[in-house]
């Protein structure tokens, strides 16, 4: 019966999406796949740095003195 009435109210909830309003993400001169892209890019790009980072962070002590002996 909860299911039921939970049914109902998310079908008489829901409202059509305006998804593609003007706003400051807003590029006029790119299509949205490319903008997609575009942040897909970004977002790939600063976690690899993340990743670089924490890497560099977390090093063993012994790969320091590795590298301080040469």
């Amino acid at each position: 019966m909860i299911r039921i009435v939970a049914l109902v109210a998310t079908v008489l909830a829901a409202t059509p999406a305006y998804a593609d309003h003007p706003g400051p993400f807003r590029v006029e001169g790119m299509s949205p796949l490319m903008t997609a892209l575009l942040t897909g890019g970004l977002a790939l790009l600063v976690a690899l740095i993340v990743v670089v980072l924490i890497m560099l962070f977390t090093r063993s002590s012994g790969d320091r003195s590795d590298s301080e002996q040469e």
